[in-house]
């Protein structure tokens, strides 16, 4: 299971060992679309529902970033960086 942090909206602390209550342990939420333990889908749907928010809403549409927490939390990096070449070179098989 993969987690991530996020920092407690009272708090004005930088990371370090002495203030980790500052932060709090995430992991994403249960999302019915996908109730199998294989989270495969979720981790792709929420990459491509990320970039579709962007490219709809802007870079600076803040709820954008739920889905980036959910597939850099769900997915592994490879296939990250992969979807990202992908992307770049216009050969993604999603529809973003």
């Amino acid at each position: 299971m993969q987690f991530f942090m996020s920092k407690n909206k009272n708090s004005d602390k930088s990371l370090d060992s002495s203030n980790m209550s500052a932060y709090k342990l995430e992991t994403a939420p249960f999302d019915p679309r996908f109730p199998n333990q294989n989270v495969t889908r979720y981790c792709y749907q929420s990459y491509i529902d990320f970039h579709r928010c962007q490219k709809k809403r802007g870079e600076d549409f803040a709820p954008c970033n739920y889905f980036q927490k959910v597939y850099k939390t769900m997915c592994p990096n490879a296939w990250v960086e992969k979807w990202d070449d992908q992307r770049e070179s216009g050969t993604f098989p999603g529809r973003i």
